[in-house]
């Protein structure tokens, strides 16, 4: 009788004890619904719009233009990861600033006063004119380069020691080194890949510019407006 007594009541606590599975159920279903959460969020925040597509050309970085579209036979960017395709547009946009700057250069140099020469127009041809300028101007002008040389990479380019070496940030985007004074930079995300394909044509032509005024001073000796009958 004793044993029967004993056995109902351990029935009846049992009755009202938490059940462990309900439990174990209840948390398996919240870690899924974390984990689901966690795979809705974007891995790459937008840059200026651009969230890279690796189904896309370059991730889809502005630059594929007409009449060529994305234009590269000797496949350097093929299969590349996205760390190396930044690279190489950071690369190809400064490159393409500074042969805009040089196209200039030429023309202003050869044709026009310039505070090198005491305000004199001075004809020799551009490659003859970098050993003529004295080095109290050299100098200054090469101390802005490496002033300016480190800024961008203290804003675009990882330490070393923190990162892989020559990586670039990942909230980085390519020649966006922050210098808007005017105010130019669109808001709009179709605006600004609108405004850096326009900018990409130029520094492509001015590369291909920069480099023919040089190799055609060196053939015939002769200044550019010379050469074109100014």
């Amino acid at each position: 009788m004793k044993i029967a007594i004993i056995a109902a009541l351990v029935g009846s606590a049992a009755a009202f004890s938490p059940s462990v599975s309900n439990g174990a159920s209840t948390t398996a279903l919240r870690m899924e619904t974390a984990t689901t959460e966690e795979v809705a969020v974007p891995a790459v925040l937008p840059i200026n719009g651009w969230v890279p597509n690796q189904k896309e050309p370059c991730y889809g970085l502005p630059g594929a233009i007409s009449p060529l579209g994305f234009f590269d036979p000797l496949g350097f960017t093929k299969e590349m990861e996205l760390g190396g395709v930044k690279r190489f547009r950071e690369a190809e946009i400064m490159h393409g600033r500074v042969a805009m700057m040089a196209t200039l250069g030429y023309i202003i140099g050869e044709s026009t006063p310039t505070i090198t020469y005491g305000m004199d127009v001075h004809h020799t041809i551009a490659n003859d004119q970098l050993p003529e300028v004295p080095g109290t101007v050299l100098f200054p002008f090469f101390l802005a380069i490496n002033i300016a040389e480190a800024l961008r990479a203290s804003r675009g380019w990882v330490e070393p020691g923190l990162g892989p070496l020559f990586s670039l940030r990942e909230n980085y985007y390519p020649g966006d080194i922050g210098f808007d004074p005017l105010g130019f930079k669109p808001k709009d995300a179709v605006d600004f890949a609108n405004m850096q394909a326009k900018e990409l044509s130029n520094g492509r032509l001015a590369m291909l510019a920069a480099a023919g005024m040089c190799v055609q001073e060196q053939i015939n000796g002769k200044g550019i407006l010379e050469t074109l009958g100014f």
